[in-house]
């Protein structure tokens, strides 16, 4: 899958537009929905804890040394904890 993404996104026109305004282009999930960066966590933590078989504090511990969910230690920390419900 990374092969297709390398081969189809338009790296040369993103820097072009990126140049041509003068400043960098959002990076780390900055311009992205806080819903949409915890969907994208909660996937690659399942994925550690299910395929890759890791325990709850391995797979947020890999995350947190993961760009850009590294910053985003609030989000990481709060992953597999399942909270109770009051009556």
């Amino acid at each position: 899958m990374l092969r297709v993404i390398e081969e189809t996104v338009p790296v040369h026109r993103i820097w072009i537009e990126t140049a041509e305004r003068e400043g960098l282009a959002p990076t780390g999930f900055s311009a992205t929905p806080p819903a949409e960066v915890r969907s994208v966590a909660e996937a690659l933590y399942s994925d550690f804890t299910t395929r890759m078989g890791l325990s709850d504090d391995s797979a947020r511990t890999l995350l947190m040394r993961t760009e850009p969910f590294n910053s985003f230690p609030d989000l990481v920390a709060s992953l597999g904890v399942r909270t109770v419900e009051k009556p």
